[in-house]
């Protein structure tokens, strides 16, 4: 049974260890805590010996009053010839001296006490602080340590290579898709410019067989009925001479 103890209290300290080594800020506050445990602690045991001391001061400021009345007493006593009296009355004052003795003796050594618990708490108050202190230093380092090893993490899983390769295949294909539409632009136009030159040559050459037949007319080679086309043009000749080809020679 003492072994299964051993045991088991064995796995949770392994494990609180782990946990603590995961998270240094329960560490921290454990320490905070157990420092505020102990100026509560001296805070309670000061506060006693203080009472205590002051307990003992006022007794003692009791006793020297009795001691001091006592001695009136006895004089008032002697004076009137009432010896027996005034000695009793001496007596006690004497016993009244023996208890203040020993209060002022047991009252040095609170004063000492609270002295020494008075030390104790400022020391521990100051040490309370120094740890709370020291905390706050602590959980910002280790909150700037974890957001850098959440930067780096974040770093090491960005492959640069991988970015750039996909931006210049990025680049190639929107150069590409630009050169095909000024490709596609170019033909446009040469089949445009090729079919206004065409229609151009045709009519040139329209308009040069039309010239040569009214030539060929003039000079009596072919009749103005031999026009070809759909509309047939008026041949104009030179005044003075005849419509008829045959009328020319006479």
């Amino acid at each position: 049974m003492g072994r299964l103890l051993r045991v088991i209290r064995g796995f949770f300290g392994r494990f609180i260890s782990g946990v603590e080594q995961r998270n240094p800020e329960v560490l921290l506050e454990n320490a905070v805590q157990d420092e505020l445990s102990n100026l509560k602690k001296l805070q309670v045991a000061a506060a006693k010996t203080m009472a205590y001391e002051k307990m003992l001061t006022n007794d003692a400021a009791e006793k020297r009053k009795l001691v001091a009345a006592r001695e009136r007493q006895a004089r008032e006593l002697a004076a009137r010839g009432q010896r027996e009296a005034a000695l009793q009355v001496i007596q006690q004052k004497q016993e009244i001296q023996n208890q203040l003795a020993e209060i002022e003796g047991r009252l040095e050594s609170a004063r000492r006490n609270s002295e020494e618990m008075e030390r104790a708490f400022r020391d521990q108050e100051k040490r309370y602080n120094e740890v709370v202190r020291e905390r706050a230093a602590l959980l910002e380092e280790h909150q700037r340590a974890r957001a850098l090893q959440t930067a780096n993490e974040a770093r090491a899983q960005i492959s640069l290579s991988d970015s750039s390769r996909d931006l210049e295949k990025a680049r190639q294909a929107v150069r590409q898709s630009l050169y095909e539409a000024e490709a596609v632009g170019e033909l446009g136009t040469s089949e445009v410019e090729r079919q206004i030159q065409a229609a151009e040559v045709d009519v040139k050459r329209l308009e040069a067989e039309r010239e040569l037949e009214l030539m060929e007319i003039q000079m009596g080679l072919k009749s103005a009925g031999e026009l070809e086309g759909p509309q047939e043009e008026t041949v104009e000749r030179p005044a003075g001479e005849s419509e008829r080809p045959e009328e020319t020679g006479r």
